[in-house]
């Protein structure tokens, strides 16, 4: 998908509000689920990464590498056998590594709150991201500044 199909994509899209709005006077949940079935996100974590994968044209292994992981934990969780933790996730967008965005996204589908700046932890994580540090290089500033490292 190039950005103006990406743009024209987020148009499309109905805000929060206006979907809670929506609910709200529905005369059926089911009516509403009908008619706005594109404004739902059914695609699991699984399925996300491995469509990641075909877009940054990486193989899991690179992942793996990247992201520092053992054995075939990563494995498990490409192929939607292992639910991963918050970290785990973020471990694995380093891996990538992810757009702060594509971050965001990934955590959403493993049900997981965002990263909030507002939170210092995360605001580290944020800015590790998008400098595209590697994770000796986030575990380090994390360390650093007295912040539980990915472990």
């Amino acid at each position: 998908m190039d950005n103006l199909q990406k743009k024209e994509s987020l148009i499309r899209q109905k805000d929060t509000v206006t979907l809670q709005s929506e609910l709200k006077h529905a005369e059926s949940v089911e009516r509403f689920v009908m008619e706005n079935q594109s404004e739902f996100h059914e695609m699991d974590v699984a399925d996300y990464l491995n469509q990641l994968l075909i877009k940054y044209n990486l193989e899991k292994c690179d992942v793996t590498r990247r992201g520092g992981f053992a054995g075939n934990y990563l494995y498990q969780i490409f192929n939607g056998k292992k639910n991963p933790s918050r970290d785990k996730l973020i471990q694995i967008a380093l891996g990538f590594p992810l757009t702060l965005e594509e971050t965001q996204e990934l955590l959403k589908r493993g049900g997981y709150s965002e990263l909030y700046v507002r939170d210092s932890r995360d605001a580290f994580l944020m800015f590790a991201i998008e400098k595209k540090y590697l994770l000796r290089d986030v575990n380090e500033l994390l360390y650093k500044n007295n912040k539980k490292i990915i472990e």
